[in-house]
């Protein structure tokens, strides 16, 4: 008999956050795929990869930010998924802004 997969404390959160940003990114790439912005099936598999990246990019931020136990994390992983390389764009306008700004 074998044993059960066990997932450690660790692993738990970046596994759910990478799930939810996979969901923004599939919900993207629906969109962009009905609005006729997407050509081909390549073109829909390569915009929910680039907005899953977004998505995890946005759920790391928030939990540097916020911690683990916050749900605003959560909901950060499926919204940067959702907006992409546009919400990607805005966060590095707003770190080149504030951040850079103030040298």
């Amino acid at each position: 008999m074998t044993d059960p997969v066990v997932i450690s404390s660790v692993e738990a959160p970046l596994i759910t956050h990478g799930v939810l940003a996979i969901f923004g990114a599939l919900v993207h790439a629906s969109k962009a795929y009905r609005a006729g912005e997407t050509k081909s099936p390549v073109d829909f598999i390569a915009l929910a990869f680039v907005s899953s990246f977004s998505g995890v990019m946005f759920a790391l931020i928030g939990l540097y930010l916020f911690g683990e136990a916050s749900y605003i994390t959560a909901a950060m992983a499926g919204t940067g998924g959702f907006v992409g390389v546009e919400g990607m764009t805005w966060v590095v306008e707003f770190v080149r802004t504030r951040i850079f700004q103030n040298k």
